[in-house]
C-alpha cells in the first residue's frame, strides 16, 4: 500500500514538473509560437469639429452704415466701408480697388436716394455680381421730402424776392425730391436696422435668430437715443430752434425734433458753391434772426461756413454729419456721433446770441 501511494505521488510530481516547464515566467501557459503582431495604441475618438463660419462680406458706402452692419451681424459678418473717416459721399471718387471690393461682397449697403456720388453709384451698379445684393436703405425708411427753406419774408433778400424758393423749383434737388439724410432720425434708423437683419438672414438662414436678437438690442439703444434727444432739445427755446448748415442735411432732425431750417450755405438744388451775394443774403438772415451758431460739417470745407459765421457774428460749430469721427473725437460710432451732434446743437442754440460764448 505504501509503495502504491509513493508511486502515485511520484506521478503527480512529474505532471506538475511538466506543466510548469511549459509555462512562461508569469505562470501563464505558453502560447503557440506565432509571428509577433504590433497592436496599435488605442486613440481617443476625435470630437467632430464644427466648421468655422465664414463671415459674410458686407460692404457699406458710409462709415456709420458699416457700424450698423457690425452691430447687427456681430462675428458672423465682416463689415467695411468704401468711404473713410471724413470722406464726403457727394464727391467721393472710387479708386481701382473699389471694383474688386464690391464684386467680392456678399451684400452692399448704400444709403441710396442719390446720396452717393454719381461715379460711386455707377461703379456699384456695374461691379456687383448680383444686383439683388445691393440694398438702398433709404428706400426702406419712408423717406421725407426735402424740408423747405423758410420762405416768404424769411428767405427774401432786399428786393423782397424769394430767390431760394425759386431756385428749388427751377432746378430741382441734386439728390432728387427725397431727402437721403435719414440717419438724423433714430426711429427711421430702426427701419434700416430691420432691413439689414432681414437681408443678412436671407444670406445666412442659420444666423437669422442671431441677427434678429442683435437688431432688437440695437433698436432698444436707438429708442434710448431718441428719448435722450427729446430731453436735450427741450432745453432750447422754440424761438431759437433755427438751423443754418453747410448743406441741407438736417431736414429729418428738424422735422422730428421741432426745428426750422433757416438756410443752407451749399444748396442741394445745384451742389454749386454760393456766390458772394448768396453769402451776404444768408449772413444777413442769420444776423436778423439772432441765430447764435452756424453748423458746418467735418466732411465739408469750413471756409464758406466760417465766412457766414464771421459776417453774421455767429459761432461756427462743426458736426459729424456724413461720417463717423476719428479716434478720440467722441463720434467713433453712430450712437456716439449722434449724441455728439445733439450736444453741440443744443449747447450752441439754447443761449441767446449775446451769450453764445464767441
Amino acid at each position: 500500500m505504501a509503495a502504491k501511494y509513493l508511486f502515485m505521488k511520484m506521478i503527480v510530481v512529474g505532471l506538475l514538473f511538466v506543466l510548469f516547464a511549459c509555462s512562461d515566467d508569469s505562470g501563464t501557459p505558453a502560447q503557440s509560437q506565432q509571428p509577433a503582431q504590433t497592436i496599435p495604441t488605442a486613440q481617443p475618438t476625435p470630437a467632430i469639429e464644427q466648421p468655422d463660419i465664414e463671415p459674410l462680406n458686407v460692404v457699406a458706402t458710409i462709415t456709420f452704415v458699416a457700424d450698423w452692419a457690425k452691430n447687427v451681424g456681430g462675428d458672423r459678418v465682416e463689415a467695411t466701408s468704401l468711404l473713410g473717416i471724413g470722406d464726403d459721399p457727394h464727391t467721393f471718387g472710387p479708386g481701382p480697388r473699389t471694383v474688386g471690393t464690391i464684386a467680392d461682397a456678399d451684400l452692399v449697403l448704400t444709403i441710396g436716394l442719390n446720396l452717393e456720388s454719381h461715379p460711386m453709384r455707377e461703379i456699384i451698379q456695374n461691379a456687383a455680381q448680383d444686383p439683388s445684393k445691393v440694398v438702398a436703405l433709404g428706400e426702406a425708411v419712408d423717406p421725407i421730402d426735402f424740408v423747405e427753406i423758410l420762405g416768404g419774408e424769411d428767405a427774401a433778400d432786399g428786393d423782397g424776392h424769394d430767390h431760394e424758393h425759386e431756385h428749388d423749383h427751377e432746378h430741382g434737388h441734386m439728390h432728387g425730391p427725397l431727402d437721403p439724410h435719414f440717419w438724423f432720425d433714430p426711429p427711421r434708423v430702426k427701419k434700416a436696422i430691420w432691413e439689414i437683419s432681414a437681408r443678412l438672414s436671407v444670406l445666412d438662414p442659420d444666423g437669422a435668430a442671431f441677427y434678429r436678437s442683435n437688431a432688437e438690442a440695437y433698436n432698444a439703444q436707438l429708442d434710448e437715443l431718441h428719448e435722450w434727444t427729446l430731453e436735450q432739445v427741450a432745453q432750447v427755446p422754440e424761438e431759437r430752434r433755427l438751423l443754418v448748415t453747410s448743406h441741407d442735411s438736417l431736414g429729418y432732425f428738424a422735422h422730428l425734433y421741432g426745428f426750422r431750417v433757416l438756410g443752407a450755405i451749399i444748396s442741394t438744388a445745384t451742389g454749386a458753391e454760393p456766390s458772394a451775394d448768396d453769402i451776404a443774403v444768408l449772413s444777413r438772415k442769420v444776423e436778423d434772426h439772432g441765430v447764435p451758431a452756424v453748423f458746418g460739417e467735418i466732411t465739408i470745407s469750413e471756409r464758406l461756413a466760417n465766412t457766414v459765421a464771421s459776417e453774421s457774428g455767429a459761432k461756427l460749430v462743426r458736426l459729424h454729419s456724413e461720417s463717423l469721427g476719428r479716434e478720440g473725437s467722441g463720434a467713433e460710432t453712430y450712437l456716439d456721433m449722434m449724441r455728439s451732434n445733439v450736444t453741440n446743437i443744443v449747447e450752441a442754440l439754447k443761449r441767446p446770441k449775446y451769450a453764445a460764448g464767441r
